[in-house]
Order: C-alpha cells, then sequence, then structure tokens
C-alpha cells in the first residue's frame, strides 16, 4: 500500500471537488469552507488549471 503525501491528498481533493461543482470556484470555496482567496492560492501552488480552459495542466503526480 503507497501512502499518499498530505499535499497530494490535498490536490486530489480540490481537484475532485472542482470537477463536481463543475469548476465553479465560489461553490468549490463554500464547500471547502476556505475563502475564494484561499482557493485560488491553493490552484496556483499546486498548478491546477481548468482543463477546460487549459489544454490538461493537472499533474497528479
Amino acid at each position: 500500500m503507497k501512502i499518499k503525501s498530505l499535499k497530494q491528498s490535498e490536490k486530489e481533493h480540490l481537484i475532485k471537488v472542482l470537477e463536481i461543482t463543475h469548476w465553479d470556484l465560489a461553490k468549490s470555496s463554500r464547500l471547502l469552507k476556505i475563502s475564494l482567496q484561499h482557493l485560488k492560492s491553493k490552484l496556483t501552488i499546486y498548478g491546477i488549471k481548468n482543463p477546460d480552459h487549459n489544454e490538461k495542466n493537472i499533474n497528479l503526480e
């Protein structure tokens, strides 16, 4: 069993929430109970970009 880092788990969780909300950042931030600015900061830190606006820029590794 491979154990993921907290950073990797957080990144994957953010992506799942974004997919569930169809990339509605305001709705995602409410579901995550974090500010919209904090969510945007996390997306920048993890390099997460909307695949509909950018060509598959999500790297889960």
